[in-house]
């Protein structure tokens, strides 16, 4: 698995930098001329010009100098490859000078199918200033283009431009002058293809730059913090400081964002960033790889690579690009490369010994001195493989991440083992404390419940004292006053009436306590209730006929099961209830409707919905008797409340058997209550949480 790790940044390598593809021999060439008649741009995509173009040295020629082959006296062209330098090339017998100025020309064939769609150029560098036409069309410049320093103004931006090409010839006039640094001329491919094409590979390279640019800000602002708060370790000031030169260098080279963001930045500025970040961050290359094996680092060595360069850095702040771009090159031969040697073998010594994290240092260094290599040669045109030091970067930041991951996980181990340690020295201890807690703990447990058993029994005996106290006094006066009757002579003894009244209200009087000892332990929580699932129609119905049959006999009243809507058909209505309980509600209230009927007695059942989600079973006991003043609706399912209208013997309750049905619905999660329907019958109803199934 660890060697597996490794293989993943090298992946990414691989990957990043795999070379762009050119397509082949897009055309044939002939001196300033290419045909591109057999090439197909939106099936084989873009292609390089790549070839011999016509340059006309020391001449800045219009399309209109071209028209019918007249040019001014003297003006002649003759080959000249793109991309190149002038400087190594030769015109006229004689070698080119990278400083001067010149028009390229180049006439190029297309075929019917592809002059009918809109075609673009992509001209990634041209040094220093140009301006260029197609088929007469002036479509691009960068700078301004002159016949010596003066006159000139140096830029240096990719651009793309898109044109309305023609069947057959086509042409590009291209002028050129440099004055100002030690390349000229037309030294990058310019792309040729479909609109479509070019925008998508400027896009493309565009994003991979800003990519890398964002990726190295945040690594290089991530250790240069790391530095800030522990400021003994000086090593990731010095990456930091590295990434940071990368990502300024990557803003100012290939696609030149920061040039496009900022277009105000002169050209000598942003020259001066982009060898000023690369002395820079070669400084930090140098001192970061030091500081990672000081044994193994020659302090000479380092001071004298510090101090070349330093004076590098200075002569490129303070001099004119002109100048110090033409001492790059002795300087990348004489102290780059030897130091990138000296730096792989310090890497190479402590891999050898097993120092580590010196494996992975090693192959992230090594990588990264190929890629400073590798961009050295292609800026001297030794190569065209393209800049491959920000990718480099980051594929030394991956493993570095790695090392990181490493030193973390290597820290976390070492914590758990001392933290194991310290357990292991404490257990006996903890486990005393842990026992006595654990014993006081059950023991204050036992206390609690027992307070608490104490307490609901204490609410319990006040409750029921308070309730006979209030309650009881009227049937025991009652009584007392029949047998002092009695005793006192007042009433003969043997009278029947005078004991039925004293057995009526000995009877009220064991209600009255039945029902108070019932509610009050439904108040304090003190009744255990048996909840099981139950199919509500059946249940109900059943219920219903016991009463209906027994009732119906004696009062010779009628009663009428209703189920008010359809309800779903192959559905169960399904409730969660104690039958007991529930079966105790429906015979109080339909009990109250027998006592104050005055025609027939409906049982109505429906179904209802909330938010179409949630179920509730209602359940109606309508009759038409006297019915119960306005005024006393609010009260009816107080304890104890009787109303105003009086009653005989046969009507008379303990007012609490709504009050005991009040609480037996709210253990159902259910409600009950009482209404008047438009025909201001009496309607008591209540409601339970249903589901189907």
């Amino acid at each position: 698995m660890k060697r597996f790790i490794w293989c993943v940044p090298l992946l990414i390598l691989l990957v990043a930098l795999l070379p762009v593809s050119v397509n082949g021999e897009a055309a044939e060439w002939t001196e300033g001329n290419a045909d591109f008649t057999e090439w197909d741009f939106h099936k084989d995509g873009s292609a390089n010009l790549d070839g011999e173009w016509k340059l006309y040295w020391k001449r800045l020629l219009m399309p209109d100098s071209f028209v019918q082959g007249e040019l001014p006296n003297a003006a002649r062209g003759e080959g000249a490859m793109v991309p190149g330098q002038w400087g190594g090339q030769r015109w006229g017998g004689e070698r080119l000078s990278n400083r001067g100025y010149g028009t390229y020309r180049l006439t190029f064939t297309l075929s019917e199918s592809a002059s009918e769609r809109t075609m673009g150029l992509y001209i990634r560098s041209v040094a220093t200033a140009y301006r260029l036409w197609v088929n007469g069309e002036e479509l691009a410049a960068n700078g301004t283009v002159g016949v010596d320093r003066q006159t000139m103004v140096p830029r240096n931006v990719p651009r793309t431009v898109y044109f309305q090409p023609r069947a057959g010839n086509n042409e590009i006039v291209v002028q050129v002058s440099n004055f100002v640094q030690r390349k000229g001329g037309i030294w990058e491919s310019i792309r040729l293809g479909t609109a479509d094409d070019i925008a998508g590979e400027r896009e493309r390279n565009l994003m991979t730059d800003l990519f890398i640019v964002g990726s190295l800000v945040l690594m290089g602002l991530y250790h240069v913090c790391l530095y800030m708060f522990r400021r003994k370790d000086r090593i990731p000031l010095y990456f930091g400081i590295l990434c940071l030169a990368i990502s300024v260098r990557t803003m100012v080279l290939g696609e030149t964002a920061g040039m496009s963001v900022f277009p105000f930045i002169p050209w000598e500025t942003g020259v001066k960033l982009e060898y000023g970040s690369a002395c820079v961050a070669f400084l930090m290359f140098m001192l970061y790889a030091n500081g990672r094996y000081p044994n193994k680092a020659s302090r000479l060595t380092n001071r004298c690579s510090a101090a070349v360069q330093s004076l590098v850095l200075a002569l490129v702040l303070l001099t004119p690009a002109d100048l110090y771009t033409r001492i790059m090159l002795p300087y990348q031969l004489i102290v780059v490369l030897p130091t990138i040697l000296y730096v792989i073998s310090i890497y190479a010594r402590a891999a050898w010994k097993r120092r580590e994290g010196s494996l992975a240092d090693g192959i992230g260094f090594a990588i990264m001195a190929i890629a400073i290599v590798n961009d050295i040669l292609y800026y001297n045109q030794a190569v065209a493989t393209g800049t491959w030091m920000p990718f480099g970067l980051l594929f030394l930041l991956f493993m570095q991440a790695i090392q990181v991951s490493a030193k973390f996980s290597k820290a976390f181990h070492t914590a758990e083992a001392l933290g194991g340690q310290l357990k292991e020295a404490n257990a006996t201890l903890e486990r005393k404390v842990s026992e006595r807690t654990a014993a006081l703990s059950a023991a204050n447990g036992r206390l609690e419940e027992a307070n608490q058993e104490l307490l609901r029994m204490e609410q319990f005996r006040k409750q029921l004292l308070a309730n006979i106290s209030h309650e009881l006094g009227t049937p025991l006066t009652s009584i007392k006053g029949y047998a002092s009757a009695m005793m006192d002579g007042i009433v003969d003894g043997g009278d029947p009436k005078y004991a039925r009244r004293i057995h009526e209200r000995t009877l009220l009087l064991e209600r009255v306590i039945d029902d108070l000892i019932e509610l009050t332990k439904l108040e304090t929580r003190q009744l255990s209730f048996h909840f099981k699932e139950y199919d509500a129609l059946p249940l109900l119905r059943r219920m219903f006929e016991q009463y209906a049959a027994e009732w119906a006999v004696e009062e010779g009243l009628r009663f009428i099961w209703k189920e008010e809507t359809p309800f779903p058909a192959h559905k169960q209505i399904m409730i969660k209830a104690d039958g007991i309980r529930l079966e105790q509600v429906l015979s109080n209230i339909l009990g109250n409707a027998r006592k104050y009927a005055g025609g027939d007695i409906v049982v109505s059942v429906c179904l209802e919905t909330a938010d179409g989600a949630e179920y509730a079973l209602c359940v109606k006991v309508i009759d038409a008797g006297p019915g119960i003043p306005e005024e006393e609706i609010p009260y009816i399912f107080d304890r104890f409340y009787r109303g105003k209208h009086g009653g005989s013997a046969k009507q008379a309750g303990s007012g609490l058997g709504l009050a005991i049905c009040k609480e037996i619905m709210a253990y159902h999660q259910g409600s009950i209550g009482f209404v008047k329907d438009e025909s201001a019958r009496n309607v008591f109803y209540f409601r339970i949480p249903a589901s189907l199934r």
